[in-house]
């Protein structure tokens, strides 16, 4: 298991904002910037568990994102909102989501985005409007394709189909 780094960083940055340290946030945001070359705000509300993939490689990431517990961001996402930091609207991720590489998320001007609980972006898609929970998502730009149930279903099929080959 690889140390970390990113995601503890961009929770000491975090932390010190929050306490209104805020160079001490922005020092270690450039530190983080200069190790793993991601941009992580400090202004940025994020849940407990969050994984970065191969240590944030080009992540971008903007001030007004919430994003939920247990996630998991691959190399080179973008989270972008087309607001003013300080402003109602933000871009949501849930509980659960995973953003495959490339992948763009961006909430169009003066809008907020939300993507729902247990969603799967993936890689290289870009995605301008809400994704409900649980389904699939990719392209350019991004549509449903599929959902996460009916992905699961087709997994536990291989496997068992996998599984009875080895036992012949």
């Amino acid at each position: 298991m690889r140390p970390k780094t990113p995601e503890l960083l961009w929770y000491y940055s975090r932390w010190f904002y929050q306490r209104g340290f805020r160079r001490l946030a922005r020092s270690v945001k450039t530190v983080n910037w200069c190790l793993h070359k991601c941009l992580l705000p400090a202004e940025a509300t994020v849940g407990s568990e969050i994984t970065l993939e191969h240590y944030a490689l080009g992540v971008v990431i903007h001030p007004q994102v919430k994003i939920g517990e247990r996630c998991r961001i691959y190399q080179h996402v973008t989270i972008a909102a087309e607001s003013p930091i300080g402003s109602d609207h933000y871009v949501s991720i849930g509980n659960d989501v995973t953003l495959c590489s490339h992948a763009s998320v961006v909430a169009r001007n003066f809008h907020s985005l939300t993507i729902g609980d247990g969603a799967y972006i993936g890689a290289g898609a870009v995605v301008t409007r809400d994704v409900p929970a649980g389904e699939i998502w990719a392209g350019n730009p991004a549509k449903l394709i599929g959902t996460v149930s009916d992905r699961n279903d087709r997994m536990s099929r291989l496997n068992d189909e996998h599984n009875n080959q080895s036992n012949v």
